[in-house]
C-alpha cells in the first residue's frame, strides 16, 4: 500500500492518520470486493466451432459475450458497415436472450472498426440498434479488416 510521507509537525501527523485511515478503508474494500469476485465460478458457454473461445461467460450476474461480427447463416452480410453493425448487433441479443439477457442489461460494449471513416456510419446503425440508457462504449479502429474481413465486432457485458 503506497502512503504519502509527511513531515512530523501535529498538522501534517492529522493528515497523515486521516491519509492512512481513508488507504486503509479503500483497501479493505477493494479486498472485500476481490473476495467475492474470486469466490465465484464462471460458467462457460457455447465453444465456437471455428475458434478456440467461448460464445459467453458468466461470472455471478455479469455475462461477458465474445466479439460478433455481421455474420449470419455463416457469412458476412452484405451491405457495408451499416449492414454489418445490424446484424452484428441482432448476433448479440441473439446470445443475450439465449443466457437469459436482454438488450437493457448491456453495460459495456466495445466496437473495432476496420476504417474508422466509416465512424459515422456505424454510429447510426448502432444507435439504431440500442435504446437509452446506452451502454458504456470504446471505440477501437485499426487500418485492416478484421477476422473475416469484417468491417465491424462488437464485443460487449451485460449484468442482471
Amino acid at each position: 500500500m503506497l502512503l504519502f510521507a509527511f513531515t512530523a509537525t501535529q498538522a501534517n501527523a492529522n493528515i497523515n492518520d486521516t491519509v492512512t485511515r481513508t488507504f486503509t478503508k479503500k483497501a479493505i474494500l477493494v479486498a472485500a470486493d476481490t473476495k467475492e469476485e474470486s469466490t465465484l465460478t464462471p460458467i462457460f458457454y457455447g465453444r465456437s466451432s471455428r475458434y478456440p473461445f467461448s460464445s459467453a461467460v458468466r461470472l455471478g450476474d455479469t455475462l461477458y459475450l465474445s466479439g460478433q461480427i455481421g455474420l449470419k447463416d455463416g457469412k458476412l452480410v452484405e451491405g457495408g458497415i451499416k449492414a454489418e453493425t445490424k446484424q452484428a448487433l441482432d448476433n448479440v441479443n441473439a446470445l443475450l436472450v439465449k443466457y437469459g439477457y436482454q438488450k437493457t442489461d448491456l453495460v459495456n460494449c466495445t466496437a473495432m472498426l476496420a476504417d474508422l471513416s466509416k465512424f459515422g456510419e456505424f454510429n447510426e446503425a448502432y444507435a439504431a440498434g440500442l435504446s437509452e440508457p446506452y451502454p458504456e462504449g470504446t471505440l477501437l479502429g485499426t487500418d485492416e479488416p478484421l477476422i473475416l474481413g469484417a468491417s465491424v465486432e462488437l464485443e460487449c457485458s451485460a449484468r442482471k
